[in-house]
């Protein structure tokens, strides 16, 4: 009988054809004994050709996801492990993330266990501001209702399906909304002192004026209960 991996790592894909691959060879250096889902939202790149290539099965859901939600369901449907973990494809974690991760899961009253995460190409202001950012999501975990992001996060399996995953009818902010309804059903753990280095794209296509008005605009949704039905998508160029 094959071995079963510790933890199955989902990454949604809409044309990441440039980034994907050297995304899925350095989550393979770190852990090599993971099982790797790309669940791609029918790419009119070589993101499918490229997840292959590089060891990854890829699924697909209908004509294309409605959202990233729906995407990091399908993967998760596909995969076998009893944690998964949901990885961006602009996203990379410090190695130590994955061990420390397991380490909490040995507490079965953890349900979920996320990151800092800052911007792959730091400057002074990024820092300043992702910092900031970070600790808005470490408060948001100390009051009860934590708002971690979905670049890089682990949520038990069980716990994933009992409250049937992302809402895939959110354009954003689904990855909030999971972490607080999945928090009724267990403790999320958020390590301050591990980070997971994601892209700044959405942050050179719109500048801080925009990103601000971006997230937001999105956040405020999220606090008032409104869904966000429509979200920009930014690749890389």
């Amino acid at each position: 009988m094959p071995k079963k991996p510790p933890f199955s790592i989902v990454t949604p894909t809409l044309n990441e054809e440039k980034i994907i691959g050297e995304t899925l060879k350095a989550l393979k250096r770190m852990a090599p004994d993971a099982e790797y889902v790309v669940a791609d939202g029918r790419s009119s790149d070589k993101t499918e050709q490229v997840a292959l290539k590089n060891g990854a099965h890829v699924v697909f859901e209908g004509r294309g996801f409605r959202s990233i939600g729906a995407g990091r369901n399908a993967g998760a449907r596909a995969s076998k492990s009893a944690i998964l973990v949901f990885i961006d494809a602009d996203t990379i974690p410090q190695p130590v993330f994955f061990e420390r991760m397991l380490k909490e899961f040995e507490d079965s009253s953890v349900v979920g266990v996320g990151c800092k995460i800052m911007p792959g190409e730091l400057t002074p202001m990024r820092e300043f501001i992702f910092e900031i950012l970070n600790l808005f999501v470490k408060l948001s975990v100390r009051l009860d209702r934590p708002s971690i992001a979905g670049n890089c996060v682990a949520y038990r399996r069980d716990a994933f399906f009992k409250i049937s995953g992302f809402d895939e009818e959110m354009q954003a902010s689904e990855d909030q909304d999971l972490c607080v309804r999945i928090s009724k059903l267990g403790r999320v753990v958020y390590l301050t002192d591990v980070t997971a280095f994601t892209s700044s794209r959405r942050l050179k296509k719109m500048g801080w004026i925009g990103l601000a008005m971006d997230w937001g605009g999105t956040t405020l949704n999220f606090l008032s209960g409104r869904k966000t039905t429509r979200y920009a998508i930014i690749r890389e160029i």
